[in-house]
């Protein structure tokens, strides 16, 4: 049996008024992710929502360890103290942590 992976995923609606941010903001949580062992899986742009409401524009899918190294990531120093930038860059963003199987 495989041993089950654990994934963040996110996606995101960008604020268009800060869209200049995103580079620069998406450079440094990539970096905290690859500090705490995340392996960029894939990086997405929306090209057609097809039903739902919202549709994400962006969506990232990261591999991690365990789900424990996810949350004390997201509750650290590095990580919170984008969290202004973060709230001028996405109007809308969701995380979550999922599991293969």
């Amino acid at each position: 049996m495989e041993e089950s992976k654990t994934f963040l995923v996110i996606t995101a609606i960008v604020n268009k008024q800060n869209i200049a941010e995103v580079p620069e903001y998406l450079g440094s949580v990539m970096q905290i992710f690859g500090q705490n062992g995340g392996k960029p899986i894939g990086r997405y742009k929306t090209i057609n929502a097809l039903v739902g409401e919202e549709s994400p524009e962006m969506m990232a899918v990261i591999e991690f360890d365990n789900p424990k190294t996810i949350e004390n990531m997201v509750t650290g120093e590095a990580f919170n103290s984008l969290a202004e930038q973060r709230a001028r860059v996405f109007s809308k963003l969701n995380m979550i942590i999922s599991q293969n199987g």
